[in-house]
């Protein structure tokens, strides 16, 4: 805990670990509960066929119902919204301009994880959508000129390690390739290629 805390100064208190052991539970809760939605989207997908455009509507149109308990908020951030800066550029509030483009991004990068879905296994999918995530994270720290610890220094070389191992490029010794692995689970439970 020491180590942690030592990374915030002298002046932030003890709850720093506490505050900090959330996050690392919901960034783990995040990424099973990704693994489990892919997982029973391609389990769709070989059932009712490979559409990757209606999962993508049905998903997000369903998810929005998530979002009815908060619609005072949101109505407050449709206010500030519309009360920001004009954007020099369109003449509309900036940070409408802002949401617009992030959606528009958002739009593109889960249309390809849908799409990836489609065709790929969900183990696959939530690979690449990791590494992603942490080719990101390494963006931010490049761009922002954020410091670049000793913990992420292992976290990239345990990321990149598993892309490595998953692709093939690295062998494990012995019979137990990842690639043999996953072979001898498809005869097994005769899973699809």
């Amino acid at each position: 805990s020491s180590g942690i805390n030592a990374e915030y100064g002298d002046g932030e208190k003890e709850g720093d670990l506490h505050t900090w052991l959330i996050g690392l539970l919901m960034l783990a809760y995040g990424l099973f509960g990704s693994a489990t939605t892919g997982v029973f989207q391609e389990k769709l997908f070989e059932r009712f066929g490979k559409h990757p455009k209606e999962a993508l509507f049905y998903i997000n149109l369903l998810g929005v119902i998530c979002f009815i308990p908060s619609y005072s908020n949101i109505l407050s951030s449709v206010n500030e919204f519309s009360n920001s800066p004009p954007s020099p550029l369109m003449g509309i509030p900036s940070l409408w301009v802002y949401c617009l483009m992030n959606v528009g991004m958002q739009y593109v990068c889960v249309r390809s994880v849908y799409f990836l879905l489609s065709e790929w296994t969900s183990l696959a999918v939530t690979l690449v959508t990791t590494l992603r995530k942490f080719l990101s994270l390494l963006l931010s720290i490049v761009l922002f000129e954020n410091t670049f610890t000793q913990e992420h220094w292992v976290s990239a070389f345990l990321v990149f390690l598993g892309s490595a191992l998953f692709s093939g490029l690295i062998k494990l010794p012995g019979e137990a390739s990842v690639e043999r692995v996953l072979r001898r689970l498809r005869k097994e439970h005769e899973l699809p290629s």
